[in-house]
């Protein structure tokens, strides 16, 4: 018997198991397989019940995909990190450098350098979806990626823009610009002025469709910003340290796909010491909730030649170590990856030049077959896909 000869409804609960990589190779198929790959209630179980998830790093305005093993780290093994490559094809043209990028549901938003261009890309399907601006992007822009939450399995994309510049040349009056971008009307809408306390001091993470940040004021102290898609508002949450410091290093990670972690970093204080907290699950039905410091390092028994200043990082909540990127002051800022612990550290990665345009970006990401065009098929699929 072969699966096609399975009933339809124990066909797509079994492919739904199956890797997303591994059915984007099949789409073709037949037209069976094609249009159920590309129906939104077997894409999110397919995605639900995904188990496999990639490290991708923005450095030297490209992206490259990761492979890295933690397994017995606790025993003493060392742990290893191979850059299989170039992962965006627009870096395939040399003109197209990308200064941001965003992860959501196995989609990845692109800003190009100056933010002269916006790109959502699936890297798993290969699908390209070029953003035009609703009137002009401006070169301090900030974006996210997310979805609301409706009744349907379907989520409902969108892409928040947010924009706090200065309007006088005497840095004190502010001015504010927050538009929403909706894939299924391939439109731009206007939130008006809805804050003007959006400055933020870490990059963005998304977790369930909602989108947070590292904000406050030397004057309100730091907290933890959110903008939830389902909504369109903004809203806070406590930060499990008190700061008002904004020259100390903040910098978020989602963990799974229920909680969120906070790094924290004295870095003018020249403080070897960083310290890592972790939520409880996010649930609009609870309060939130931090552990009590699940990791800190003190990068001073390490014996390093200079002070460390985490850009990004990944948590291991289970071998409580953590994945982090910086570049190298010392060594003509060249990016690198390391692997930290309480009582232990092992660099795996050093990029061979330096570069000072950006700082390494590290990222979860998890494959998808999240559709980001409309729901015809190309005329180069139409004639690679089989009957049935």
């Amino acid at each position: 018997m072969m699966i096609s000869d399975l009933p339809h409804d124990l066909e797509s609960e079994i492919l739904s198991r199956v890797p997303a990589k591994s059915l984007a190779k099949w789409k073709t198929t037949c037209k069976r397989w094609y249009a159920l790959f590309r129906d939104p209630r077997f894409v999110k179980k397919n995605f639900d019940k995904a188990g496999g998830r990639e490290m991708i790093v923005l450095m030297n305005s490209r992206v490259y995909s990761n492979s890295f093993n933690l397994q017995g780290i606790n025993n003493r093994v060392d742990p290893t990190m191979e850059v299989t490559g170039k992962l965006i094809k627009l870096n395939d043209s040399k003109g197209v450098d990308i200064s941001a990028i965003f992860h959501c549901d196995g989609l990845i938003l692109c800003t190009t350098t100056e933010s002269t261009g916006l790109v959502v890309w699936n890297p798993c399907t290969g699908e390209i979806r070029c953003i035009k601006p609703r009137i002009f992007y401006r070169c301090n822009d900030r974006y996210a990626l997310g979805y609301g939450n409706s009744k349907s399995s379907c989520h409902s994309y969108k892409i928040l823009r947010s924009c706090c510049y200065y309007v006088d040349q005497n840095l004190s009056l502010m001015a504010a610009e927050f538009e929403i971008y909706d894939f299924s009307t391939d439109s731009w809408r206007d939130l008006g002025d809805i804050t003007r306390d959006m400055i933020v001091y870490s990059s963005g993470v998304s977790l369930k469709g909602n989108t947070y940040w590292v904000s406050g004021s030397k004057e309100k102290g730091f907290f933890m910003r959110y903008f939830d898609f389902s909504k369109e508002v903004f809203g806070r949450l406590p930060l499990p340290y008190q700061s008002f410091n904004a020259n100390h290093t903040a910098a978020l990670s989602a963990v799974g796909n229920e909680k969120i972690a906070v790094l924290q970093q004295k870095i003018l204080a020249m403080s070897d010491e960083m310290r890592i907290w972790v939520t409880n699950k996010i649930d609009e039905a609870k309060d939130l909730s931090w552990s009590n410091f699940l990791l800190t390092v003190d990068y001073g028994k390490f014996n390093l030649p200079c002070l460390v200043n985490v850009t990004s990082f990944l948590l291991d909540e289970e071998n409580k170590v953590a994945v982090c990127s910086d570049v190298d002051t010392k060594d003509g800022l060249r990016s690198r990856i390391y692997i930290v612990g309480k009582d232990f550290y092992k660099e795996v990665f050093k990029d061979t030049r330096g570069s000072d345009n950006n700082w390494p970006l590290l990222l979860c990401y998890v494959p998808s077959l999240v559709s980001i065009q409309e729901n015809i098929p190309n005329k180069a699929e139409e004639n690679e896909i089989k009957g049935g």
